[in-house]
């Protein structure tokens, strides 16, 4: 069993029969090109290794303390790169654990998926927090009749930004030789308080030229500060409200657009105030999800795709 280390194998795993059979290094180590390496040097085969790690994996999961989940949070991934085939990660987002994760994104399957849970566990849910996409809100209202619903804060910072950024793309068709309209894009999109002295000097000169940019951006900014006060719901309307009102008056098309959406979104946000969570991190489990397939050269097999993130998060 004198096998040197190879590289994708943990240290505490210091050979590969003892990787096939401790389940936690096992499933890490499904997807390394060395565990094919080895393979004839064990006198093992695929199916075998594959096996062992399946019930590893579940034996692993199985062990994993018992919490009441309270908050739920959900967001997609692209089980392809290029494809439109998502899968669905939801979220305990007060304990930070993955509750599972789904091969689809279809909403009468996630509706039947959370019904098979029991009724006991959807009536528990106490507020679920996911994106605008409308099948992940009709789940949610289809299911957790007792949660409040809240529409993630940073989903419509993203939207804001981008009426930011097509207000200088504008700029930058209509004064194509004007430089102080150049490389200004990510000046306009970072926090204020974020600036560099670089950045403030490119805003200076780019708002002297063009005031209803200054206006927007400042808006923006004013924007992403109401949601970083401690303030009530009750607050938080109101203020919201009066940002609303001073938007209007700007009268700019791409402004206009994001207040459409944003006064249909409206209720969902402002939930935001008494129960202030967001699934930013959901974004940073798909970003892991992201390197468990670059890991493992893409996955054919989605539980054992499905295992090894499951087994890293635990």
């Amino acid at each position: 069993m004198g096998v040197p280390q190879r590289s994708g194998v943990r240290p505490e795993c210091d050979s590969p029969s003892r990787a096939f059979h401790s389940p936690s290094c096992c499933i890490l180590n499904l997807a390394s090109p060395a565990v094919n390496e080895h393979l004839p040097q064990e006198n093992l085969v695929w199916h075998t290794v594959n096996d062992l790690c399946q019930r590893g994996a579940r034996q692993e999961m199985d062990t994993r303390p018992v919490v009441k989940v309270r908050v739920v949070g959900m967001d997609e991934f692209a089980i392809k790169k290029g494809h439109r085939d998502f899968a669905t990660v939801i979220v305990d987002l007060e304990h930070i654990e993955i509750i599972d994760i789904l091969d689809y994104r279809d909403q009468e399957k996630l509706i039947q998926y959370f019904q098979s849970r029991g009724t006991e566990w959807c009536e528990g849910i106490e507020v679920f927090c996911s994106d605008m996409w409308q099948g992940f809100i009709n789940t949610a209202k289809a299911v957790f009749p007792k949660a409040t619903l809240v529409v993630d804060r940073f989903h419509f910072f993203s939207y804001l930004n981008k009426v930011v950024d097509n207000q200088r793309k504008s700029l930058r068709r209509q004064f194509k030789d004007q430089e102080h309209f150049k490389r200004l894009k990510w000046a306009l999109l970072k926090n204020a308080e974020n600036l560099t002295v670089d950045d403030k000097k490119k805003l200076v000169c780019a708002f002297l030229l063009a005031p209803q940019l200054k206006i927007i951006y400042e808006h923006k900014e004013n924007f992403r500060l109401i949601f970083n006060q401690r303030l009530t719901r009750e607050q938080g309307e109101i203020a919201l409200t009066q940002w609303i009102e001073e938007a209007k008056q700007i009268k700019n098309k791409h402004l206009d657009k994001f207040l459409y959406m944003l006064n249909t979104w409206k209720a969902y946000v402002l939930n935001y105030f008494t129960h202030r969570f967001t699934t930013s991190i959901i974004e940073g489990i798909n970003n892991s999800i992201k390197t468990v397939k670059r890991m493992g050269y893409g996955f054919r097999n989605f539980a054992n795709f499905k295992h090894r993130v499951l087994i890293s998060f635990a």
